[in-house]
């Protein structure tokens, strides 16, 4: 996997979330794939993999990627001074068919995706209603930027729910008066979506699974699937990371 250097145009602060702008004349990507990121210049190859990271948005020459700081590795990707090695666009995104008003669920904090993929749907005429969970510890930073960048969604709070991913739901309604349902977010919110969506609708999960290689070489990214019936394993970095969700076998 070949990484190239980036010029980083911003870094945006939005409680423990950044908004990463870097240049990119390469690929466009699609909605729901991903991009492996690491910084240019870190001591001792620590950490020593890269990062990957869903596509946020794109408008022809300027990437987004906005993910949660957790841990060393996305510290540094948020460093002010830090450059950036990043790869192409990889893995399988979300189809876009036409017609009828499809539903956008975004569980947690893991909402990336969603914006890329509603730019797309906008462009193609493609009605469309956007549902945001946003978690009762989440800062109020965090709430505000949705609210700016998802313009017109339902930003559902949960907190102290025994089952936040219902509340939600419960917010959508019959899935049927949808067309198709795209869900990104935690494993609970895509196991909620799942269900609900079973014999009624299409429903298209973008999973976040740990990553390696990202060329399906090492298999550490496997969820299970099934295949003819047979229940198998799918590697998310290539026949994902967006899985139909009657294919998975969870």
């Amino acid at each position: 996997m070949k990484l190239h250097p980036v010029e980083v145009l911003s870094r945006e602060e939005h409680g423990r979330h950044v908004l990463l702008r870097y240049r990119w004349t390469g690929a466009a990507p699609e909605p729901g794939q991903f991009v492996m990121v690491r910084p240019e210049r870190h001591a001792d190859l620590d950490p020593f993999l890269p990062r990957p990271l869903f596509a946020h948005d794109y408008d022809g020459d300027t990437m987004n990627l906005l993910f949660e700081v957790r841990g060393r590795g996305t510290a540094l990707l948020a460093g002010e001074d830090a450059g950036l090695l990043v790869s192409t666009p990889l893995g399988r995104g979300f189809e876009i068919g036409g017609g009828a008003a499809v539903a956008l669920i975004g569980g947690g904090v893991w909402v990336s995706p969603l914006k890329l993929l509603s730019r797309h749907l906008q462009d193609a005429g493609v009605d469309h209603d956007v549902y945001l969970e946003v978690p009762g510890d989440a800062p109020e930073a965090y709430a505000d930027f949705l609210r700016t960048r998802y313009e017109g969604a339902t930003l559902v709070e949960t907190g102290g729910e025994s089952d936040p991913s219902q509340t939600v739901l419960d917010h959508v309604g019959d899935p049927a008066r949808y067309a198709a349902l795209y869900a990104s977010g935690t494993a609970a919110m895509l196991g909620a979506v799942k269900r609900a969506a079973d014999g009624v609708v299409p429903a298209h999960l973008a999973l976040r699974e740990r990553m390696a290689c990202a060329n399906g070489s090492c298999y550490g990214c496997a969820v299970p699937v099934w295949e003819a019936g047979e229940k198998t394993y799918g590697r998310t970095c290539v026949e994902g990371p967006v899985f139909e969700a009657e294919v998975l076998a969870w």
